[in-house]
């Protein structure tokens, strides 16, 4: 029996317009009447994902953040991660050597970025609310979780194999798009946040259903027996999954648990 479902958000829960699926609250719903708990786990920020859900629910759904920087649980954070001010300056030195990086700094305080075109104003918006522009990434910024880097030369062949020659496991260089990657603390990841929820809940692998559609969904969908990864995702993905759900635009969380949790179809 099932008694966990956390779902990545962009490309697997939310359609390519950034939204959810129509029936997505009737079968959250029916999931709460059965007891069966359900998590976002994301590359946003929590601002950025909470306000995906009406107040009745904020306090009763979990919430992985920053790629598993942040878990926020019963309405409160539980597990916080943040990277230490000298590494962030190092990191901070080293893209600018690299080149061609955009960074946006997803902090206690805020998600910041220095000024730039409007044509990146709006791809950060697509992922991050209420950001904000400052002169400089060094302003205080409270806790910094995570640096998030827009790469348009690709992630996985320019900026993140520069950075892991820098900081090897120092530092997690997750991509979780063709042109984005995030940057955190050493070891921090969704399956890491996933796997301390999934103590915190008492639930096992076998019965925690997991959905995502690229790379930094990998190590949380390996925790879990029912691993889906979207019809839209990444083929190295697909193949480290036991199930294939419809894609994103088509509502494939929500078609999967009807079918497989709530029997429904």
């Amino acid at each position: 029996m099932i008694k966990l479902i956390a779902t990545d958000m962009d490309g697997t829960l939310l359609n390519d317009e950034k939204q959810l699926p129509t029936d997505f609250f009737d079968v959250l719903d029916a999931l709460f009447e059965r007891g069966i708990h359900f998590a976002v786990a994301s590359g946003r920020t929590y601002t950025a994902v909470e306000h995906f859900f009406p107040e009745k629910y904020k306090d009763r759904v979990s919430y992985i953040c920053d790629n598993g920087t942040c878990i926020y649980h019963g309405g409160k954070p539980v597990n916080v991660n943040s990277l230490d001010r000298k590494t962030f300056e190092e990191l901070l030195r080293t893209c600018e050597e690299i080149g061609d990086l955009k960074l946006v700094v997803c902090a206690e305080k805020g998600v910041f970025h220095l000024p730039d075109t409007e044509e990146f104003n709006i791809e950060v918006g697509k992922y991050y609310w209420n950001h904000k522009t400052v002169d400089s990434l060094l302003e205080d910024m409270g806790d910094i979780y995570k640096l998030a880097v827009c790469d348009m030369l690709g992630t996985m062949t320019h900026g993140k194999p520069a950075l892991d020659k820098v900081f090897g496991e120092r530092l997690s260089v997750l991509v979780s798009g063709q042109i984005w990657m995030d940057v955190m603390p050493g070891g921090v990841s969704k399956g890491k946040a996933l796997a301390s929820l999934m103590q915190l809940l008492g639930t096992t692998r076998e019965n925690t259903m997991v959905f995502g559609d690229y790379f930094n969904d990998v190590e949380m969908l390996r925790l879990a027996d029912w691993s889906f990864c979207m019809e839209n995702g990444h083929e190295d993905v697909k193949r480290l999954c036991r199930f294939t759900a419809p894609d994103n635009n088509s509502g494939g969380v929500t078609d999967c648990i009807k079918r497989y949790v709530l029997n429904e179809v």
